[in-house]
């Protein structure tokens, strides 16, 4: 199944679009909350977005937000949900690699991705992480945690590596992790069903990072 079967499926169980967008928005609070915290000047990137609904979201609140990703389709999508939804100010949509950040350094006060790094081999999320920390003051990375089961990846390919993992990749690419929070994403009735995972972290984490030695 591609990507944007999936998230077209999962639009599917939300009933509509906008259930969809307002669920998602809501259970990344403490993410969207992060991403505000460290952009003073509202210039924002999202790197590998698929549909863009946090980028969609900041955008409606007047941040100046650019959406990337590789797939035409994907972002076709994104385009949709956000002139579905938040029709006023959509967020700049472009088709970017991750891993072909050609802008100015500094450009953003932010540039983050959540639920892309998980997808790609060590050497690719430092390459990424490092282009990034160039273009950005600060880069705010979401990823699964060992909460899930290797059965229960999404796409398939996803890596639930633990935290120590996460943050020494954080380091080889040069970055100082400033802050970090995890969020769940189950209602108080869905956690009681997954109680074999109680002590378990919780299912997604969020680094702030900045580049050592930053004046």
């Amino acid at each position: 199944m591609s990507w944007y079967e999936i998230y077209l499926e999962e639009i599917k169980l939300k009933k509509n679009a906008e259930n969809y967008i307002e669920y998602k928005i809501d259970h990344k609070e403490k993410l969207i909350n992060l991403i505000k915290k460290y952009s003073p000047h509202k210039k924002v990137l999202e790197a590998g977005c698929g549909t863009a609904i946090i980028s969609t979201y900041l955008a409606s609140l007047g941040y100046d937000v650019e959406a990337i990703d590789i797939s035409e389709e994907i972002l076709g999508l994104a385009k949709e949900l956000a002139s579905d939804y938040f029709e006023a100010n959509p967020p700049k949509f472009t088709k970017k690699s991750i891993f072909e950040l050609d802008y100015d350094d500094n450009t953003f006060d932010v540039s983050f991705s959540n639920g892309v790094l998980e997808h790609f081999s060590d050497e690719e999320i430092i390459d990424t992480i490092k282009q990034q920390m160039k273009i950005a003051k600060y880069v705010i990375i979401g990823i699964p945690t060992k909460f899930f089961n290797d059965d229960e990846a999404l796409y398939g390919n996803e890596r639930f590596m633990e935290l120590d993992k996460w943050r020494d990749l954080i380091n080889e690419a040069g970055g100082n992790i400033v802050e970090e929070c995890s969020y769940h994403y189950m209602t108080f009735f869905e956690k009681i069903k997954s109680v074999n995972k109680i002590f378990r972290p919780k299912p997604f984490r969020v680094f702030v990072v900045e580049k050592y030695n930053q004046e």
